[in-house]
């Protein structure tokens, strides 16, 4: 009998493990509807929401219309959330996907009370390659709101900047204030190209990648003016 269990136990073999499961989201910042696939066959929805997927590299395509743009693996990591963004702001920059890691962002200090802090990147066809980007808010003293420079990022290119410190203004009740003006000014003689508003969650974060983008006008509206503005890609 003990020879017959030894015989059976080994044509067992090892136990079948289970795969575990991670979790993975993606984010869609391009301007058209991308298609995603996972694996063979799997059409995923984008909605920025959390999908359950088993563990290791598994196959992405990224589809616009019939077009491929992208075959990559993504990894996903057992219990654990990821997250991925797609990127692709205009026709002259290549569709990207990409994770936190970007620019150092996932290693990125918090900043320190009263202050933020934010990385820019110039992929507006309207710009010149580099700018300086001069950013004011407004804060309360004593009379009154005063508008203030509070930070600048020069020579902002078609990469992300380091990361720049920012002070946070308060209104009357010492609550931060979260809208901020950015003044772009060409690099090379300083004339100022466009200024318009930017509104961070500042209550929620404290560290921020932002891009430049051209705002899209209106088949309807011809004669709109072109327009620049700040997309937030990602804050913690």
């Amino acid at each position: 009998m003990l020879a017959m269990l030894g015989v059976s136990s080994c044509t067992k073999g090892d136990l079948v493990k289970d795969p575990a499961f991670g979790s993975l989201s993606i984010s869609d910042f391009t301007s058209k509807k991308i298609t995603v696939v996972e694996g063979a066959n799997n059409k995923l929805l984008v909605t920025g929401e959390y999908i359950s997927l088993p563990e290791g590299n598994n196959r992405f395509r990224f589809y616009d219309k019939n077009t491929l743009l992208l075959d990559t693996l993504l990894k996903i990591v057992p219990f654990q959330k990821h997250e991925y963004f797609m990127l692709r702001p205009n026709n002259q920059l290549n569709f990207q996907v990409f994770d936190d890691s970007l620019n150092g962002f996932d290693k990125e200090t918090f900043s320190a009370a009263g202050s933020i802090k934010i990385s820019l990147a110039n992929f507006s066809k309207l710009l010149p390659d580099k700018v300086n980007v001069y950013i004011t808010t407004t804060t309360y003293k004593g009379s009154g709101s005063e508008e203030i420079k509070v930070g600048e990022i020069l020579k902002v290119s078609g990469s992300f900047s380091g990361f720049k410190i920012l002070l946070i203004g308060k209104d009357q009740f010492l609550k931060p204030i979260k809208e901020f003006t950015l003044h772009i000014k060409d690099s090379n003689d300083q004339v100022i190209l466009f200024t318009f508003p930017l509104v961070l969650p500042v209550e929620k974060a404290s560290v921020y990648l932002i891009y430049l983008e051209d705002k899209t006008i209106a088949v309807t509206v011809p004669s709109a003016k072109p327009e620049i503005k700040a997309t937030l890609l990602m804050s913690k």
